[in-house]
């Protein structure tokens, strides 16, 4: 449980799809892999209130996804490429025995009051596993500089979502460009101003 937990945890962090009916519901039928320019992409189809999206996987998902099938004894003797190819309509999250866990939710719970790190102390709310939700989308507008359109069409959500959670964050996002150009005064020209 401990190891599906550890990649179920990277995926969401790395997808910002949500936990519960979009996660769990994938199947390796769900994923796809493209080359373009020479760089292959990870694409996931995942189903929401509204319906299908397509979303793109940081490029570090592969690895997870790897893992898991690597202990489902099932898939474990294809090729990544080949399961990918057949359209398996296997459950993409599941245990070495090949079931799905129900159990993820409580197990992160656990986790969480085992290592003292349940309550965020700057927010005082409980961490979830819809927490890594809020972190994709965090890393994609401090790290990646995604815009919000984008990020609202990958994440399945509104602009004006975006907007009323992560607007705290887009000064930050400009700051080279609220700033101008970085000019600092030497110390000759500092002391005539003086």
């Amino acid at each position: 449980m401990r190891h599906l937990l550890r990649d179920y945890v990277l995926i969401l962090a790395n997808t910002g799809i949500r936990h519960g009916t979009e996660a769990d519901n994938l199947r390796w039928k769900h994923i796809t892999l493209f080359e373009e320019k020479g760089d292959v992409f990870l694409e996931m189809s995942v189903r929401d209130k509204t319906g299908r999206r397509d979303i793109i996987c940081r490029s570090g998902t592969v690895n997870y996804l790897k893992r898991i099938k690597g202990w489902c004894p099932d898939v474990a003797d294809m090729s990544f490429e080949d399961l990918v190819k057949a359209k398996s309509g296997l459950p993409m999250l599941r245990l070495p025995d090949g079931t799905a866990s129900q159990n993820l939710r409580q197990t992160f719970k656990r986790l969480m009051i085992d290592t003292g790190l349940l309550t965020c102390s700057r927010t005082g709310q409980n961490r979830t596993l819809y927490s890594f939700r809020h972190t994709y989308a965090t890393f994609a507008l401090l790290n990646d500089g995604k815009d919000i359109h984008t990020l609202a069409i990958q994440m399945g959500t509104s602009i004006s979502m975006i907007e009323r959670h992560y607007s705290h964050l887009t000064p930050r996002l400009r700051k080279e460009m609220l700033t101008g150009k970085r000019y600092e005064l030497s110390q000759d020209e500092f002391e005539s101003l003086t």
